[in-house]
């Protein structure tokens, strides 16, 4: 007959088990998106991770953007990675042209 322990053993005191900051996070999961709504980080703030097939409230909405992490992500003027491409480089942050000015409806890492 075996013996089963049935201790229960809380996740962070595990050895090597720790919380990571959303700095740390997004360089694991290959970066963080941050947008806002107006121009130099003003306005409504909002993060990305991953691919956004849409950018719900965000489309056509967004005027600047600060890329977390290493990894590059492009940006699409529709839904669903479709339309105009562009590409924002890992680790920058700054407005948005013209060309995707509150014109981006999908996001992803490259």
């Amino acid at each position: 007959m075996s013996n089963i322990n049935n201790q229960t053993q809380d996740l962070y005191s595990i050895e090597l088990v720790q919380d990571l900051d959303h700095e740390a996070a997004a360089t694991v999961t290959g970066g963080a998106l941050v947008l806002t709504t107006d121009a130099d980080g003003e306005g409504t703030r909002r993060t990305f991770t991953g691919n956004n097939r849409t950018l719900g409230s965000f489309n056509n909405e967004t005027s600047w953007f600060d890329l977390e992490g290493n990894r590059d992500w492009f940006v699409y003027t529709g839904q669903n990675f479709s339309g105009r491409r562009g590409i924002v480089r890992a680790g920058t942050s700054a407005n948005f042209n013209s060309t995707f000015n509150d014109n981006i409806e999908s996001a992803r890492p490259v």
